[in-house]
């Protein structure tokens, strides 16, 4: 059987994957979940007419025709505070926010203070300022010339970030449909594997897969992560891995995929008519695992096997498992690699080669004026044991079959993370 490409197995699976049924939530509940329809404006933004500037609201048809007039002072507006309109030969203090009266009156401008004989700082009202110039804008922020009541707001597929929090709180939504929070769990197998803060004894290493996948699937914005581990016996992995598919709405297992007498997850799921075990055409990360196991209810979970060798797990993540999870919580995602972030850095050293298979070089960036510079994780460049040279990865590159590296000075595509 010939190696899956990249770009096949990515769409198996994202073809594996379904968001949860959308669920109406307040604001403050739905903040970093992704939206299932349309939000519209109760409120206009901005919600009335007000000052885009500390100055003196006056009549424009007060000014000389070189833009200076001496005014009285007959009121202050503070933020806040209730609007004044000026009356021929007057002026009123404003302050930058501060209300206009809507409709806003013909003619009507704020003179920043700066272009006034007042200046700026908490002082006691003037009598009169004079006036020095007028640019020709009226500082005014016109009620709803951002967003009118029934405006979309924010689109169905969008995450609420921070951004889009205030814009929807500015516009006086209260409830959102956002598709579910979901939960993820990560199981790494493997008799070798300890736990962290455990001294190994002779042919054990710490289990860092487990803790890594979980932190990268956290950093994809998912609250809900469980970690677990078993060993090579297939009854511990079932009692487990059964318990695990109940409960969580997407199931990741690292090891035990590939052709060891000893890989439980393959030789216990290998039998399942909705799994598929094989290679994909890739450097670090060859074999993989997919499909979906049923839950008692009949309802498929989809789960994601990945090699053991750490480097080869974090690959995997960043060419698979993070598209997955981000089509999971509601984002659109697309198979195709051409429609990831990209930049184009200088290489720092010599690239490695690739060679039958695509090679996935984990990279670090540094930013200068002359751009970015591309550096690979290791000083070979390769290696999916060498766990301790993660550290710092900004992104990863791809070599295509049979293609050189770039050298010392080249460019070179690098895919961010």
């Amino acid at each position: 059987m010939s190696d899956v490409s990249i770009t096949g197995h990515l769409s198996r699976v994202l073809s594996l994957i379904t968001p949860g049924a959308p669920v109406t939530l307040s604001l403050h509940e739905a903040v970093g979940t992704v939206l299932a329809a349309d939000t519209h404006a109760r409120l206009a933004v901005p919600p009335f007419s007000n000052s885009g500037m500390d100055g003196y609201l006056i009549n424009t048809a007060d000014l000389s025709a070189g833009g200076t007039a001496t005014l009285k002072v007959s009121g202050d507006v503070p933020a806040g505070g209730a609007a004044l309109t000026p009356v021929r030969g007057e002026s009123v203090r404003i302050m930058t926010g501060a209300p206009v009266s809507d409709p806003v009156p013909e003619g009507l401008a704020v003179i920043p203070v700066e272009d006034t004989s007042s200046s700026p700082g908490p002082l006691d009202l003037p009598e009169s300022i004079d006036i020095h110039a007028f640019r020709g804008r009226a500082h005014i922020r016109l009620r709803g010339e951002n967003v009118r009541p029934g405006d979309r707001v924010a689109r169905a597929g969008e995450l609420i970030d921070a951004g889009t929090l205030a814009g929807l709180i500015s516009a006086g939504v209260e409830q959102v449909s956002s598709f579910p929070r979901p939960r993820v769990a990560v199981l790494s197998s493997g008799d070798e594997l300890v736990t962290s803060g455990t001294t190994p004894l002779p042919g054990q290493i710490p289990d860092s897969n487990r803790p890594m996948v979980a932190q990268l699937i956290r950093e994809a914005g998912i609250k809900e992560v469980s970690e677990l581990h078993t060993g090579d016996d297939p009854e511990e992995f079932w009692d487990v891995f059964s318990q695990v598919v109940e409960s969580h709405d997407l199931v990741i297992t690292t090891g035990g995929v590939s052709a060891g007498a000893f890989d439980v997850v393959k030789s216990a799921m290998g039998l399942g008519a909705a799994m598929w075990f094989g290679h994909v055409s890739m450097q670090p990360g060859k074999p993989q695992g997919a499909g979906t196991w049923a839950r008692r209810d009949g309802s498929p979970v989809p789960v994601l096997c990945l090699p053991g060798n750490p480097v080869a797990a974090f690959v995997s993540f960043l060419m698979f498992v993070r598209a997955a999870v981000d089509k999971l919580v509601g984002l659109e995602v697309s198979p195709d690699l051409g429609s990831r972030p990209r930049t184009t850095a200088t290489a720092a050293v010599d690239f490695p080669d690739a060679r039958a298979k695509d090679l996935i070089v984990p990279v670090r960036l540094s930013w200068g004026e002359a751009g970015a510079l591309a550096t690979p994780f290791t000083q070979g460049g390769r290696g999916s044991h060498f766990v301790a040279s993660l550290n710092g990865v900004d992104g990863f590159a791809i070599i295509p079959p049979g293609s050189s590296g770039p050298g010392e000075g080249e460019q070179i595509g690098v895919y961010l993370t």
